[in-house]
């Protein structure tokens, strides 16, 4: 498994160069508008509650590596409480109608993103649970990037607003970090994992997988930061029909 940790590595750090999280970093704009592409981010955390509950989890089982595939998904399957925690503390919750906001979220500004948990659980399915670890892994990393860059960003808006921010904030961000290569139990040491040649195989191409839709999703919420501020989050342009019931 060393050879995957060692590309896992090499993509966060390409990952952590993208265009938004370089954003997210300049202070002399209001910490408000560094998150203005959060609305975009709904369909991607809502599902990936799901993702841990429905594909990933995989019980009863007798394998190690299956069972700690288990034990993470009861880690992460429920960050999306504190996410709509989030965006309450953040004045996103009165702003759509029901319609517009499924125009919204199924319409062309989070279609990349609405395509993050759906590809990754199309290609866990049938994969062998040493396979779906090392995706597993890699959506760790790049969790890892993004709520370092958040938290900074969040306890600069704690400033202003005196109010906690699960989700984005330093909470999550010290969940993620303490998330290690190992189980938690010290059970299984990823890096000793050996893989067959189909294995290896198999883990570099979920890897680079979650990589590109991850990549994707976070390239077009710095789109939509282009054309949106917090203060108007929900451009009318982003209102239109949705794609699937278009004529």
């Amino acid at each position: 498994m060393k050879e995957i940790l060692d590309l896992i590595e090499k993509r966060k750090q390409e990952f952590s160069e993208l265009p938004l999280f370089q954003f997210l970093q300049d202070k002399s704009v209001d910490p408000r508008s560094r998150l203005a592409w959060i609305p975009c981010a709904v369909p991607m955390v809502m599902a990936f509650g799901e993702l841990n509950r429905s594909d990933l989890r995989k019980e009863p089982s007798n394998d190690r590596i299956q069972q700690l595939i288990n034990r993470r998904t009861y880690e992460d399957d429920h960050h999306w409480v504190w996410f709509l925690e989030d965006l309450e503390k953040l004045g996103l919750n009165q702003r759509l109608t029901f319609v517009d906001a499924m125009q919204f979220f199924w319409g062309d500004a989070t279609r990349k993103t609405r395509q993050v948990c759906h590809q990754i659980a199309l290609y866990s399915f049938r994969a062998e649970p040493i396979v779906v670890l090392a995706g597993m892994e890699a959506i760790e990393a790049t969790g890892y990037v993004a709520f370092s860059q958040t938290s900074e960003v969040i306890r600069e808006l704690q400033q202003l607003t005196h109010q906690e921010y699960r989700y984005f904030g330093g909470y999550h961000f010290g969940i993620e970090t303490e998330h290690t290569t190992e189980a938690d139990d010290g059970e299984v040491d990823l890096e000793s994992l050996e893989l067959t040649n189909d294995q290896l195989k198999n883990a570099i191409e979920l890897v680079e997988l979650v990589f590109s839709v991850f990549t994707d999703s976070v390239n077009e919420m710095m789109d939509y930061l282009k054309s949106h501020s917090s203060e108007n989050p929900f451009a009318a342009s982003h209102l239109g029909q949705v794609p699937a019931m278009a004529a």
